[in-house]
Parts: structure tokens; C-alpha cells; sequence
């Protein structure tokens, strides 16, 4: 079974914002498991099908990643973005984030980035989650872990992605969540 991981270039000024703050290219991040994409989204999170116009690919920008799972470990990414669904979306993470405090987190909520990252170390592609990710940095994870199932970026993007992931600020390991699949 298999994942895909969509990385969002921005689409408005509110998402420049986003990428200006993260130092980052992607603004925002689903997940689609079994036919459904899973989104982090301001007011909270909600799953769509995979033709809904503000997650698809097109009319939305960006890169879509396979990522390679086993069915245990899909149902294990599935039970968790099932969990989270209707939960709202961490705005105070985005306070958190320009300061870099991890305390303004509310615990259980999330943001974008952080549900993806949720989703995958839920299932045990990572051992960790983390808290103040980006982007790059889960993508980079993803590929470290030997789970990226097509190379989405051409050369010069992935080695573009390698610089940034670098000199970003580190994001906070923190345990992965536990569900029941």
C-alpha cells in the first residue's frame, strides 16, 4: 500500500507568508490514504476526496510524493488522521512558530506539516514525530527513511531541498502518537 505525501507551493499572499516564515518552498501539506486527503486546514481538520478543488493537484502547485507502506503500517496512518479529523488546527503553533516557543502548541492539535509527520511516525516510518517541521524537513526524513517511492524533484530541486532542510531552524522531536489501527 503507499501514501501520497502533497507538498503545496504557495497560492496567495497568506501562503508566501507561510513559506517567508518557514524559510521554506512549501506552504502547506496533505496526506491521501485509501482515497482520502487529509488536511490540516484553518478552522480544522477535515479529509476530501482527492478531486476537491483546494487539495488537488491540479488546480493546486507543488510535488506529490508516494511513499511506500505495509498494510499494517497504512492502517496505522489511517486510524490516526481518522482520530484527528474535526480537531482544530493549531493556530497558536503559528505564534510558536515566529517565536520558536513549542509551550504555545496546544497538545493534540496540529498543523499541516506536523499531521503528515503524525500520520507517518503513528504508522513507524519514524520513530519520533516532530513539532516546528517544515516541508523540507519531513521530505528529507521521508527520503533518509528510504520510503519515497518516486524522486518527485528534478536535481537541482532535490539538492535545493538538501540546503534548505540544512539551514532551517531544527525542528522538536517529540513521541510518536499512539492509535489503534
Amino acid at each position: 500500500m503507499t501514501a501520497l505525501v502533497r507538498l503545496y507551493r504557495p497560492a496567495d499572499l497568506a501562503g508566501r507568508l507561510i513559506c517567508w516564515r518557514l524559510e521554506s518552498d512549501y506552504s502547506h501539506a496533505t496526506i491521501e490514504l485509501d482515497g482520502m486527503i487529509y488536511s490540516a486546514t484553518v478552522p480544522h481538520i477535515v479529509g476530501v476526496g482527492p478531486a476537491d478543488p483546494d487539495f488537488g493537484m491540479p488546480p493546486r502547485t507543488g510535488h506529490a510524493f508516494t511513499v511506500r507502506l505495509s498494510d499494517d503500517e497504512a492502517a496505522k496512518a489511517l486510524a490516526y488522521c481518522k482520530s484527528m479529523l474535526g480537531t482544530s488546527y493549531d493556530v497558536l503553533a503559528m505564534a510558536g512558530w515566529a517565536f520558536r516557543i513549542q509551550s504555545m502548541q496546544r497538545p493534540g492539535h496540529v498543523y499541516c506539516f506536523e499531521l503528515v509527520y503524525d500520520a507517518l511516525a503513528a504508522a513507524g516510518i519514524f520513530s519520533t514525530s516532530k513539532r516546528l517541521v517544515t516541508g523540507e524537513q519531513l521530505l528529507n526524513d521521508l527520503y533518509l527513511a528510504g520510503r519515497v517511492e518516486n524522486m518527485a524533484l528534478g536535481r537541482l530541486d532535490a539538492m535545493r531541498l538538501q540546503d534548505r532542510a540544512k539551514h532551517q531552524k531544527p525542528a522538536i522531536s517529540i513521541p510518536a502518537p499512539k492509535v489503534k489501527s
